[in-house]
């Protein structure tokens, strides 16, 4: 992803994506819109209406069960064991039916509220989707199964592989949706421009081959373990839902793809161990963008710049048979000035060394040394 460019990206649609967003446009219509006249005489309940009725039947079915154990027992039919364990059986299929409805509605409105907003993710697995969209057609019902375990059943049409059958018993099943994630340069662009920059936004202090001191952000070779651990953040922060979005809108996977590297776990690839192919991947395409927007600055250091025009005052002033204490030109002082010392009629008398504000930076000091010494060089070289 070396030219990544977010507009660029949302509008490379591949066949699957286009297929997928044909789809949507098609749920869009059917529940959004709908004229005055439809509005007035549906042809459907709402998804959560529809949903909600057919839990209301399976807890009637659970109640009658549970009314029908007692009467057993009341009659001698069954035992007080038999009883108990049939009743507490009933408590596990209450609980269950209790998970799934709480979690079908939520994860159904907040689909339904992506779709309308248009911000589903073209990384979300076209299964998942196929399900949300059959609960919201009212094609995937809730029942209890011959053991009474409650369970949603029916068929889903996949956008990319038709149809195919809907059996979930537990509620962590229920899909959820993928909403896009924003464009990556709005995280990645200012981790970059902080590479190798100190607390004050400068470039770190280091020596060069000569010896002197140089403000360098370095090769970006140097920031590898830092790159590393920015990229393993950011996928965590994001999630599975963000990595799906990063490698579909971002990076415009197709969906078989993402769902493969999603799947294909306990991935190394070759210096580093990851949860799954799709982190292997996202860090990847996410260095190459870093190594790639990284542009190293490199500079004197301003203790090099004030020392070499110390040396270049020294020689001047050598030169009229002046001589120069180093300490006047590059070393600060908090101490109170002392009386100016009269030299011999032949020698120039150097200028008072100012005092140093405690609140002036080591970089504001030597910006003042430097025109310091260049008011020397000046004066001598006349």
């Amino acid at each position: 992803m070396k030219d990544y460019n977010p507009k660029l990206a949302a509008k490379k649609n591949n066949p699957e994506q286009l297929l997928i967003k044909n789809n949507r446009n098609i749920e869009f219509d059917r529940q959004f819109k709908r004229t005055s006249e439809q509005k007035l005489n549906q042809e459907y309940p709402n998804p959560q209406g529809f949903f909600n009725a057919e839990v209301q039947g399976v807890a009637r079915a659970i109640v009658e069960k549970a009314s029908s154990y007692t009467n057993k027992k009341k009659k001698g039919e069954i035992n007080n064991a038999e009883y108990s364990a049939e009743m507490a059986n009933i408590q596990q299929m209450v609980g269950n039916l209790k998970s799934i409805k709480n979690v079908v509605n939520a994860n159904l409105a907040a689909y339904n509220n992506s779709l309308k907003n248009g911000t589903l993710s073209y990384g979300m697995d076209q299964f998942d989707e196929a399900v949300l969209v059959g609960l919201n057609r009212g094609e995937i019902n809730l029942d209890l199964d011959e053991d009474n375990r409650v369970k949603l059943t029916g068929k889903a049409n996949s956008a990319l592989d038709g149809n195919f059958d809907v059996n979930i018993y537990d509620a962590i099943n229920v899909p959820a949706p993928v909403n896009r994630i924003d464009p990556l340069n709005l995280l990645l662009d200012p981790y970059v421009k902080g590479i190798g920059l100190d607390s004050n936004g400068q470039p770190m202090t280091k020596v060069d081959e000569n010896g002197q001191k140089i403000l360098d952000t370095g090769d970006i070779s140097e920031h590898k373990l830092d790159n590393l651990e920015f990229i393993q953040d950011a996928i965590s922060t994001v999630g599975d839902p963000g990595l799906r979005s990063f490698l579909g809108d971002h990076m415009n996977l197709q969906n078989k793809e993402i769902k493969n590297l999603v799947e294909h776990l306990n991935f190394n690839d070759g210096d580093h161990e990851w949860r799954n192919a799709a982190e292997a991947r996202a860090f990847q395409d996410l260095n190459e963008y870093i190594e790639n927007k990284y542009q190293r600055q490199r500079k004197p250091h301003p203790d090099t710049l004030a020392s070499n025009v110390s040396n270049q005052a020294s020689k001047i002033a050598a030169g009229k048979q002046v001589v120069l204490e180093p300490d006047n030109i590059t070393t600060p002082t908090a101490a109170p000035m002392a009386e100016p010392t009269v030299l011999e009629p032949q020698v120039a008398q150097e200028p008072p060394i100012e005092e140093v504000s405690p609140n002036l930076s080591p970089f504001t000091y030597k910006e003042k040394s430097k025109n310091k010494a260049l008011e020397l060089i000046k004066k001598y070289s006349a």
